[in-house]
């Protein structure tokens, strides 16, 4: 494995992470700082494509809709 490889790894490890901590934290203020912080700078420094910027911003996006959705459900039941 070369080192753009290895940086690739690492990088969508941490994100991954981050996304995970993100998903324990619904509901607390700014718990996707941290999440979307990792997808930004992976991707500034190239650590991670286009493609996977849009892939993780669009996660985060949808985490966030389906938690929204869910207190919506709660406060009609």
């Amino acid at each position: 494995m070369n080192q753009q490889q290895r940086d690739h790894q690492t990088a969508v490890t941490w994100i991954e992470g981050e996304i995970d901590n993100l998903i324990r934290d619904l509901g607390k203020a700014n718990a996707s700082a941290a999440a979307t912080s990792a997808v930004t700078l992976a991707f500034l420094l190239r650590a991670i494509s286009d493609d996977e910027h849009r892939h993780y911003r669009a996660r985060i996006d949808q985490i966030y809709a389906s938690y929204n959705a869910s207190l919506k459900q709660g406060a009609v039941a």
